[in-house]
């Protein structure tokens, strides 16, 4: 009985001691960041918000039709959102997506939920710069998830993409 609680007390002391992550929901992050991007064939608006509560979504749009692609949502996230060991960490994401991506729909509700695979956190180095006016972001790591609609990896460098907050 001695030896128990003793165990016990050791295994308490050791859980006791062991550094827990500080996470932070980073208030300055707060609101709405949009970019524009292009390809040759295509071109979207990607628009994050930030929410006080620790939460995010993040939706990309089409506005400018073209012969073969018509505007609409292209895809949505949701999840949360916090700040570890100072990068910027996107977690329990859940992802829905335009099942025809010549033709997506005008609403969210009528985007297909992602179930195939889970998706893991996203980490992110973020820096603000012009007066907080510009949030630069770099998505660290490949996922490397074979995505069942295209049939390719989705894994791209680290690149920084700029965004710029949405005043309202």
């Amino acid at each position: 009985m001695k030896k128990a609680l003793l165990y016990s007390i050791l295994l308490l002391s050791v859980i006791s001691c062991i550094e827990q992550e500080e996470v932070i929901i980073p208030g300055e992050l707060e609101g709405k960041w949009e970019k524009e991007f292009s390809t040759e064939e295509d071109s979207w608006e990607h628009i994050f918000e930030f929410k006080s509560n620790g939460t995010y979504e993040s939706i990309s749009i089409r506005n400018i039709p073209t012969e073969e692609l018509q505007p609409g949502i292209l895809d949505y996230s949701k999840g949360n959102y916090s700040k570890i060991d100072g990068k910027l960490v996107l977690s329990s994401i859940s992802h829905f997506y335009a099942e025809n991506y010549l033709i997506p729909p005008s609403e969210i509700g009528l985007l297909k939920e992602q179930l195939e695979w889970v998706i893991p956190d996203e980490v992110a180095e973020f820096s603000l710069e012009e007066d907080n006016t510009i949030l630069v972001v770099t998505f660290l790591g490949c996922n490397d998830v074979l995505d069942p609609r295209a049939r390719i990896a989705n894994c791209a460098p680290p690149t920084p993409m700029a965004y710029k907050r949405v005043l309202e």
